[in-house]
């Protein structure tokens, strides 16, 4: 990681000029001011087709994406090597098809050809793909469509493919599509309850979220009766020898409680097994949106009637200050003033005349910078732009909203080769306008700071991954080490983004120091002797005590117990919630009971601004109080902003480090559920989802559904040697041994094993083979770990000081397959005695994958 001091410096210089730079640019655009109107969409659409009928609509880019973050849909290639396709030109003249298939990786091309089998008719062209015989069965591919248009050189359309001749997708889709319908239909027979999981502890108070545990009744949509407006698509998200996922998209219309028609958006997904010629649902999440709709009806009596939310819009994105309320609904941002009881849309993509539903596309966000006294907005739309002056481009626009004039500038704009949910987890890691008139994000590895104008950016903290920084959007702070050590570093510089306020933490001798957290602003890291850091089947880095550190850079709390480590923390209301570990008898690191730190400070009260109400017909609803209007007389007016043309857009490049990050994706109900730092946490956030793990070439890391009833992982040659030569003659080479076996299946060399005597873990020894990757597994329960020894990995297992040993397999009667590196051979342990055993070291896996 580089030094900042520089940076420091010019960061001061900008804290200076950057409210000046602001207000001079702000006043010469009310003198030169010139406006315009949003462009309409112009893109085309793009649909793959499977077994005659369309799937996957794919948005087209305009720019390349970054391939192995374009996992969005997997289209099955049918054995014919022939994959129907059609363009819905929506105006735009088709000019030319080409397409390329690569690895998952991007790196490697696999072909490169046209499509010589266009023809159109009307506003639809249709083609043919027609791949050569390089595929793979089995083996998962991203097929990049590009299509010249009139107006556009080359269009990019992203999906992933996959030879289906060996999974049962059309069974599966055909399942999902008729339990869908029996559930629209309120047609509750043993067809569909039996598929479903329905339990008295889930709740089913809202119509926004259902699942597979959710009761009949409320699968079947309650007391709601729905009507279907429009047509249904449907995107193919997984599909391998076992598992289906689809996810189908409509709009629906129902009566509400007034008799007006009301319209939700509604995403439902389904993950389907295939077990013994019988297919099953093992996952099912419905979403549900009511479409915000302005009128004397929807704003009223100080509220702002959203209605039905599912649970990831109730985190409602909004600001308020004196008489302005800024919030976010419907793919929309408003601005509600209680004085003049104004609505105002300061952003939409939306267009009446738009039938394809392209600038429907649910790909963008909001964040809202500040809002002031006067109603003057400064906010960003992030993601896939639908239309406009990026429109086809996935980035972050700044704009800023001018009161007085009704105006809206867009300042900057920086373009991301990632996709909207990728560009809003590095958002909801961090996000901050300062008071200092600069904006700091996350982007990639890095942080940047810009001053509101774009005039300036500079780019404060690179090369962030792993548990090397900490991170806080509230307060606006950040710390990090200065160097890349994955235990912990000499000094951490810690900085406060309202005034630059920056300080280091430095390590006693003999310690390094981790950065861990803030609480209400105060930094928290915790401190490891370095004689207590250990490389045996991975790194162990325990922080015998933590310190609170406050922006005076005194210290306020220390916490430290007599024979206690710290593991990690949890910073979640007021409290610091620390997980501890302990030594046994023999020296292995074991779980602890947690304790917590309470944070005394008295809290200022927070205005409750989103109220919950209930009926009987359409459940849980939801209303923003934004006051009551200061005159009751005026009538609700709707206004929009007239949008500032500009001469010369001020375009941020900024720079993703190409290091790897060691970033593992998890995927679930169809979208991105989270970027984590391990695959543990990735697996335990996706668990009981049914979701994927995928590293950051899109490798699968972790899959839960795809496990046959009984495996054993092929060690064949590797086993039989091992146990002729007796290399683990004594307890000791136990680790040595074992991991020799699973570097020789990795192409490495087994004599590289004897890295563990010069200081290295299994881990990092097995990170150095030529192929492959290693996996961390600790903290991963058995049902987790044996989807390694499905893919044919075994698991490395350490219960006592260098005690290891190898699972190779597991049965029908629920047995694990271990192999003893001492006498050569296999011995069976019952999965129940395995869990209890194994749990008790807190699941000390690592395993390998090709």
């Amino acid at each position: 990681m580089k030094k900042i001091f520089t940076r420091m410096v010019i960061l001061g210089f900008i804290f200076v000029a950057a409210v000046a730079a602001v207000f001079f640019v702000t006043r010469k655009k009310e003198e030169d001011a010139v406006y315009m109107v949003m462009e309409e969409t112009t893109l085309p659409l793009v649909a793959m087709e499977f077994e005659g009928s369309p799937v996957n609509t794919l948005h087209g880019y305009v720019e390349e994406m970054h391939i192995p973050s374009m996992r969005d849909t997997i289209t099955p290639v049918p054995e014919s090597r022939k994959l129907p396709f059609s363009i819905e030109a929506c105006g735009n003249e088709i000019r030319s098809v080409e397409y390329e298939v690569r690895d998952l990786s991007g790196e490697n091309l696999i072909e490169s050809r046209s499509c010589d089998s266009l023809s159109t008719e009307g506003d639809i062209t249709r083609g043919e793909l027609l791949f050569q015989d390089l595929l793979a069965k089995g083996t998962e591919y991203v097929l990049v469509l590009k299509v010249k248009t009139g107006g556009q050189d080359a269009v990019r359309y992203y999906t992933r493919i996959r030879y289906y001749d060996d999974t049962h997708i059309g069974e599966q889709i055909a399942f999902a599509r008729n339990f869908r319908e029996l559930a629209f239909t309120k047609n509750i027979t043993d067809e569909l309850t039996v598929q479903l999981e329905s339990n008295n502890e889930t709740d089913n108070s809202t119509l926004g979220y259902a699942n597979i545990k959710s009761s009949y009744n409320h699968v079947a949509w309650g007391a709601l009766a729905p009507e279907l407006s429009g047509e249904i698509s449907m995107d193919i998200k997984e599909m391998n020898e076992m598992v289906g996922s689809v996810q189908f998209h409509y709009t629906v219309t129902a009566e509400g409680e007034s008799g007006q028609r009301e319209t939700y958006q509604v995403k439902e997904f389904f993950c389907v097994r295939f077990v013994d010629g019988r297919l099953w649902l093992i996952a099912y999440e419905r979403t549900m949106d009511q479409e915000f709709e302005v009128s004397e009806e929807t704003v009223k009596d100080g509220a702002v009637d959203l209605g039905i939310l599912s649970p990831g819009n109730t985190q409602v994105e909004l600001k308020q200050a004196g008489n302005y309320t800024v919030f976010a609904a419907g793919g929309e941002l408003w601005c509600y003033n209680k004085a003049e009881n104004t609505m105002i849309q300061l952003f939409s993509f939306k267009e009446a005349s738009d039938t394809s539903g392209r600038s429907l596309y649910d790909q963008h966000d909001f964040r809202i910078v500040d809002v002031d006294e006067k109603g003057d907005v400064t906010f960003v739309v992030y993601g896939y732009m639908n239309r406009g002056t990026h429109e086809g481009e996935c980035g972050l626009s700044f704009f800023q909203y001018r009161r007085e004039d009704n105006s809206l500038t867009e300042r900057f704009y920086i373009p991301s080769d990632r996709p909207y949910e990728i560009l809003r987890e590095e958002l909801d890691a961090l996000f901050y306008g300062g008071k200092n008139q600069l904006l700091y994000i996350m982007f990639g590895n890095s942080i940047y700071a810009i001053d509101f104008s774009g005039e300036e950016c500079v780019e404060l903290a690179n090369g962030l991954k792993g548990y090397s920084f900490a991170l806080d959007s509230i307060s606006g702070a950040a710390a990090w080490q200065e160097e890349a050590d994955i235990c912990g570093g000499k000094s951490i510089q810690v900085y406060y983004m309202d005034d630059g306020k920056s300080f280091s933490v430095h390590a006693d001798e003999g310690e390094v120091i981790r950065p861990l957290g803030f609480i209400d602003g105060d930094f928290i890291y915790g401190k490891i002797r370095e004689s207590d850091i250990e490389r045996t089947l991975t790194v162990e880095c325990p922080m015998y005590a933590l310190e609170i550190v406050g922006k005076d850079e005194q210290i306020q709390t220390s916490y430290e117990r007599e024979g206690l480590y710290i593991r990690d923390i949890l910073v979640e209301d007021g409290k610091v919630q620390i997980e501890r570990q302990r030594r046994d008898g023999d020296g292995v690191w074991v779980a602890a009971e947690g304790d917590a730190l309470i944070e005394n400070r008295t809290e200022e009260e927070r205005v409750q601004v989103l109220t919950k109400t209930t009926s009987d017909l359409k459940k849980t609803t939801y209303a923003l109080h934004v006051g009551s209007p200061g005159k009751k007389e005026k009538s609700l007016k709707v206004i929009s902003p007239k949008l500032s043309a500009v001469e010369e857009l001020r375009v941020l490049g900024l720079v993703r480090q190409t290091e790897e990050t060691e970033s593992y994706y998890a995927y679930a109900g169809g979208g991105l559920a989270g970027i984590c730092r391990s695959p543990s946490e990735a697996i335990w956030l996706i668990y009981d989802r049914m979701g994927v793990v995928v590293g950051e070439d899109q490798n699968y890391i972790w899959t839960r559904a795809n496990r046959q009833t009984e495996a054993i992982a092929q060690m064949g040659e590797a086993m039989a040697q091992m146990g002729e030569a007796k290399t683990a003659a004594e307890a000791s080479g136990r680790l040595e041994a074992c991991l020799g076996m699973m570097l020789k299946r990795a192409g490495a060399l087994e004599s590289d094993a004897a890295g563990l005597s010069e200081g290295k873990s299994a881990y990092e020894i097995l990170e150095e083979a030529p192929s492959g990757k290693a996996v961390d597994l600790r903290g991963c329960i058995l049902n987790q770990m044996l989807y390694y020894v499905n893919r044919g990995c075994p698991v490395l297992a350490l219960t006592k000081r260098d005690q290891a040993e190898l699972i190779v397999g597991y049965d029908i009667y629920k047995n694990l397959v271990i192999y003893d590196p001492i006498s050569g051979e296999n011995r069976l342990m019952a999965e129940e005695e395995a869990e209890q055993y194994y749990g008790a070291y807190s699941y000390p896996f690592i395993s390998w994958i090709p």
